[in-house]
């Protein structure tokens, strides 16, 4: 089996207790089926707790409040205790790593839901490279193990099949899109840009099959000035900021309507729509004031309220260009975090054939991370540190990357939201 994994991935080693959150807290934890069926025929007392502690039919571990039933007070894992670090489930033995896997190939990252490994990335100033070796899952500290057909309530679930012609386009297309995201010569936001025009032209050659195209296209795109292109179009369109400003509002609050893993995260998505985005409801005041749908002549409570909105948005541009201007040197932990995204997730396109959700993923995640970390800095009296960034994206990370429910119901939006097509994203890449 071949292993693609970013370069520092063997860096990575769990801190255990000096760690400030908690892998066996504040979600649901999946078993897989070898685990569970050792763990239904343990003896004892042990055996016992196993059992009373364990929604079977569901594969899950009933929980105490947020916490894992097998977290002691140390939080140390009492499994890991009585039975051995081998009896550890698929989930707990792999976790904090993101695995994808290609016929003879795996894809496996460090996910951002890990603060440690949210360091680890974040800390690199260098461009963020990856490497294939041979090698076994026990060398990249992952256990897999297949479904154990026996057990009455096993059903087998759908499996999507790999695309392989598909599979071989989309390596040479994402290549292409590490190399423009890497391209530090140009603002990280006109990066994005780029590479979610190329996902809105390719996903029609996908959808009617026509494979030849894409490497047209990609063609196209290496020797255009696409960027000259983009560059017009947001000088353009510069003066849309109020619809940038009222996008990521709905934005955010899409986030806010997700069910809640961390309790941080609240906090922090919190103070985003409060501290960016004041408590009025900018959306109707533009209506009333003609901004947008206009519909008639604005009487003189109307003009009043376009006067405040108009002061408040030219802070809300100040303070974003502010913002942009003071984290310009680590602009890279953009960079870092797109790359990441698309790592992880853009190649799953060749068994779903949905690129264009898995970019608009990618480059809505860095706006969403870029607009709290402005709340967080504007909150801190214009300070933003390394230790703050980790936080958010940590914090986004586990609320997206590691629910079930909200990483469906936000892909789900993503592929079918009118406010989520490509016109409303690329306004919502201006600054």
């Amino acid at each position: 089996m071949q292993y693609r994994t970013v370069a520092f991935y063997k860096e990575f080693h769990c801190i255990g207790g000096i760690c400030e959150d908690s892998c066996c807290e504040n979600w649901e934890i999946d078993l897989d089926d070898a685990s569970l069926k050792n763990y239904m025929k343990q003896k004892g007392e042990f055996g016992k707790r196993l059992k009373e502690n364990t929604r079977v039919k569901d594969k899950q571990f009933i929980l105490n409040g947020t916490r894992c039933p097998f977290l002691n007070d140390k939080n140390l894992c009492d499994i890991f205790i009585e039975m051995g670090e081998e009896c550890l489930c698929e989930t707990c033995t792999n976790f904090p790593r993101h695995i994808e896997e290609f016929d003879n190939l795996k894809e496996v990252s460090l996910t951002m839901s890990c603060p440690e490994a949210s360091r680890i990335m974040l800390a690199r100033t260098e461009k963020m490279t990856f490497e294939c070796k041979e090698g076994t899952d026990a060398e990249y500290g992952l256990k897999h193990v297949e479904p154990v057909k026996s057990l009455a309530f096993w059903k087998k679930g759908h499996t999507n099949k790999l695309d392989q012609p598909l599979f071989d386009i989309l390596f040479e297309v994402r290549e292409y899109i590490f190399e423009v995201l890497q391209n530090r010569d140009l603002p990280i936001a006109r990066r994005a840009a780029v590479v979610l025009l190329l996902a809105y032209e390719i996903q029609d050659f996908i959808d009617s099959k026509e494979y030849d195209k894409i490497g047209k296209k990609l063609a196209n795109y290496k020797k255009t000035e696409k960027m000259e292109l983009l560059t017009a179009y947001f000088a353009k369109h510069e003066n849309r900021v109020a619809e940038k400003e009222v996008w990521m509002k709905q934005i955010l609050n899409m986030y806010e309507g997700l069910e809640t893993i961390k309790e941080e995260w609240t906090g922090i998505l919190s103070d985003g729509i409060r501290i960016m985005h004041g408590q009025e409801d900018l959306q109707t005041i533009m209506l009333a004031a003609g901004l947008i749908g206009n519909e008639g002549e604005a009487n003189q409570e109307e003009k009043d309220k376009y006067q405040e909105l108009s002061s408040f948005l030219r802070e809300y541009k100040i303070s974003y260009q502010e913002f942009l201007h003071y984290y310009q040197s680590k602009e890279y932990e953009y960079e870092h975090i797109l790359v990441y995204y698309i790592f992880n997730y853009f190649l799953g396109a060749s068994y779903d054939h949905d690129v264009f959700t898995k970019v608009k993923f990618a480059v809505v995640s860095y706006l969403v991370i870029l607009e709290l970390d402005v709340a967080v800095w504007l909150k801190q009296k214009k300070e933003f540190l390394y230790e703050d960034q980790v936080l958010v994206a940590h914090a986004y990370s586990k609320e997206v990357e590691h629910s079930y429910n909200n990483f469906e119901s936000l892909q789900l939006v993503l592929s079918a939201h009118p406010i989520l097509d490509v016109e409303h994203i690329l306004i919502g890449l201006l600054s």
